[in-house]
């Protein structure tokens, strides 16, 4: 059996290679202190041009005010209602055996509200002179949209007179009216005033992570209405009555 046990040479040439490479440290680091310090005296208002950057940060107002625009539309709360909904035209008995028309609707929806940062105006947004503080003023919260969840809104009944076929539309309109209910619940809800708590939240949150300190954010009151800013509808009649 044989085993090599010359390993001298090996040895010698890893020992030479690892001083050649720490000579060559020690060189490249009296390089680099010595242009450095040198640098400093003969041309102090100049800075080193290998020496570290310091990573920076546009904390101005125009670019706090793009960063926080750029989110455009901010969602920051959501409402689920359900409503039962109940359209046609009824009467008496005799009526309704043959012209009578009704549809039950169970509705599910969302309504969403938040804020249309593209509202904010240069006043909105205040920076402190040394660049650490900011107060921003957010424009009044609002609804940014809303519509049935149309894959859990059913019709659950419906009933026509023998001489009649009903009212084409009857499903169409049930489902218009489900969707201001909807709006109208969350409106009573305090969709409004829940979009502002998240709102504040959320933009702290935003602004300190742009490297201010000393954060404020302001909210305003705001009416619930259609997107876009018109006003509710008023809530629907009753079916209505036919007669004999």
């Amino acid at each position: 059996m044989y085993y090599d046990d010359d390993v001298s040479q090996g040895s010698g040439c890893v020992r030479g290679a690892l001083i050649l490479a720490l000579v060559g440290i020690a060189i490249a680091g009296f390089f680099y202190f010595s242009v450095n310090k040198a640098t400093k005296n003969l041309f102090p208002t100049i800075s080193n041009p290998i020496a570290a950057r310091p990573t920076a940060v546009d904390a101005s107002r125009p670019a706090v005010i793009q960063s926080i625009k750029a989110l455009n539309k901010l969602e920051t709360t959501t409402y689920i209602a359900e409503k039962v909904i109940q359209a046609g035209q009824q009467g008496n008995a005799v009526y309704n055996l043959f012209l009578g028309d009704k549809l039950l609707l169970i509705a599910h929806g969302d309504v969403i509200a938040g804020f249309d940062l593209s509202k904010l105006r240069d006043q909105d947004i205040l920076v402190g002179a040394d660049g650490t503080s900011v107060t921003l003023t957010l424009p009044p919260a609002e609804v940014l949209s809303y519509k049935l969840d149309n894959s859990k809104t059913v019709v659950y009944e419906r009933q026509t007179g023998v001489a009649t076929k009903g009212n084409a539309g009857l499903e169409t309109e049930a489902r218009r009216i489900a969707e201001q209910e909807i709006l109208r619940a969350a409106c009573d809800g305090g969709v409004i005033d829940q979009a502002n708590i998240n709102g504040q939240h959320q933009m702290e949150v935003l602004l300190k992570n742009l490297k201010f300190t000393q954060v404020t954010v302001k909210t305003q009151a705001g009416v619930c209405t259609l997107p876009g800013g018109a006003p509710l509808p008023p809530p629907p009649a009753a079916p209505q009555t036919g007669t004999q």
